[in-house]
């Protein structure tokens, strides 16, 4: 796909809201004030809510864990083990087990798409700069393909807990499934230290530990894509579930009044074009809500919804850029 130069400055809007918790507290138990805990990790807000004597303690050892986990998976932080992968220039690299594991469900995800979500689309995306201020513009159609060589998950390779790169200038981001592991993580956290109460959102990723403390469940929205407000499509009742979102309203930008988002087409290199605005996966793993959410907005609402259809215990639901709502099955209606 080609795409010709433009030379207009690039408008742009930013947008980063996946999924917005609605505080219903209502009814929770005066004794069962929540404890809240924030802190800025994996490029966005996050937010934990816990309630219970040990919350304080509990959640504050999660902040910590979190910032062991960025200084793991970020590609970004000089030193993480993705750093040091993306630096070595194609030599082994010993990692935690933690990251040879993400890194091989990553692998899992990019065969279970064919090739749709890929590890390996690093370069692109720091060539279209969504994360910018301001993000973008548009890039060289001819910078474009000339980086679509070095994007193919196949060129990584997991022996225990070593990983290597074939090709040199390959570099990998697990920003399509980190914050998911992380959201799992953390609830079997809680759990251990007995917190068994609480909701994790990291930026969008959205996991209920238990129900709230009168036994009724957590109450989520479902960002409305590009309301100028915290419109919702739809409320969740989340107990034990996560629930997780992506869009094109996420990270984008606008140039020539047409609108380029952060998804990008591994095959193409440009984002990817499908009759979707937005994904949300209901699961029990944050981590699997987490791949798939992308994985079926790249595919589009009918083979995304097809796949969804073929896995048991996870539901979807689909908004199309016509406006449709459409949900599989099982999920809440």
């Amino acid at each position: 796909m080609k795409r010709k130069k433009t030379s207009q400055k690039a408008s742009f809007r930013f947008l980063f809201l996946a999924a917005i918790i609605l505080p219903l507290l209502a009814g929770c138990h005066t004794s069962e004030e929540p404890v809240v805990k924030t802190g800025y990790f994996f490029n966005t807000i996050i937010t934990l809510t816990g309630y219970g004597p040990c919350a304080d303690s509990v959640l504050e050892e999660a902040l910590s864990l979190c910032e062991e986990y960025e200084s793991r998976f970020s590609y970004t932080l000089e030193g993480s083990d993705i750093w040091n992968i993306n630096h070595a220039q194609g030599q082994p690299v010993k990692v935690h087990e933690d990251t040879a594991f993400l890194l091989s469900r990553a692998i899992s995800y990019a065969r279970l798409s064919e090739g749709l979500i890929d590890p390996t689309i690093t370069p692109l995306s720091e060539l279209w700069n969504f994360t910018g201020d301001p993000p973008g513009p548009v890039p060289e159609a001819s910078r474009v393909q000339t980086l679509l060589a070095h994007v193919d998950y196949r060129t990584i390779h997991i022996q225990d807990t070593t990983v290597w790169l074939d090709d040199p200038d390959a570099r990998i981001d697990l920003g399509f499934i980190a914050k998911g592991y992380i959201a799992d993580q953390l609830k079997a956290f809680f759990l251990e230290q007995g917190l068994d109460s609480a909701l994790i959102n990291l930026g969008g990723n959205v996991l209920a530990v238990g129900a709230k403390p009168d036994h009724t469940p957590f109450r989520v929205g479902i960002q409305k894509p590009f309301a100028s407000r915290n419109e919702t499509v739809s409320v969740i009742s989340l107990n034990n579930l996560s629930l997780v979102s992506s869009g094109s309203y996420e990270r984008y930008f606008e140039q020539d009044g047409k609108l380029y988002h952060h998804i990008l087409n591994p095959f193409t290199g440009y984002p990817a074009e499908t009759d979707l605005n937005g994904v949300t996966i209901l699961s029990s793993s944050s981590m699997e809500g987490d791949a798939l959410s992308t994985t079926c907005f790249l595919l589009g609402h009918k083979k995304g919804q097809e796949l969804i259809e073929s896995l048991p215990g996870i539901e979807a639901l689909f908004l199309t850029k016509d406006g449709g709502i459409y949900k599989t099955g099982g999920f809440p209606q």
